[in-house]
């Protein structure tokens, strides 16, 4: 009964002394190396952009063709934009109403929008805009 009493004392002064002691260790995320994994996508359309975007293409109809569907299933946020998909620019009338954006680029893609960072992630896309 004593020899329980100690370790269980053991224990407890132990979990005191090294927080986390008995858990599972997780990976440091504060510092970009090998063992972090991809970086986190954390950007997207603000909803004053949504908005813009939405009132615009309700009063201008464009002509747009639905991606096939594995480009489709392959479009994704996080991922690269699949290779061999055309965009297509924003009208200049369209980009003037948005706010600017430093390293980012909107584009139409097939019948959706998407917000593509500067190495070409996808950050973003909104697929019922030309409906």
């Amino acid at each position: 009964m004593r020899h329980r009493s100690i370790l269980a004392t053991a224990a407890l002064a132990l979990s005191l002394l090294l927080p986390g002691a008995g858990q599972a260790q997780q990976p440091d995320r504060s510092r970009p190396g090998k063992d972090n994994g991809p970086p986190a996508v954390t950007a997207g359309f603000t909803a004053r952009e949504r908005q813009i975007l939405a009132d615009y293409f309700s009063r201008h109809r464009t002509p747009v063709k639905p991606l096939p569907p594995g480009i489709a299933k392959n479009l994704a946020r996080g991922k690269p934009l699949p290779p061999g998909i055309a965009k297509q620019r924003l009208p200049s009338d369209l980009l003037r109403q948005l706010p600017p954006r430093q390293g980012f680029e909107i584009a139409v893609v097939g019948d959706r929008v998407v917000l593509l960072e500067a190495r070409g992630l996808v950050v973003d896309i909104l697929a019922d805009l030309f409906r």
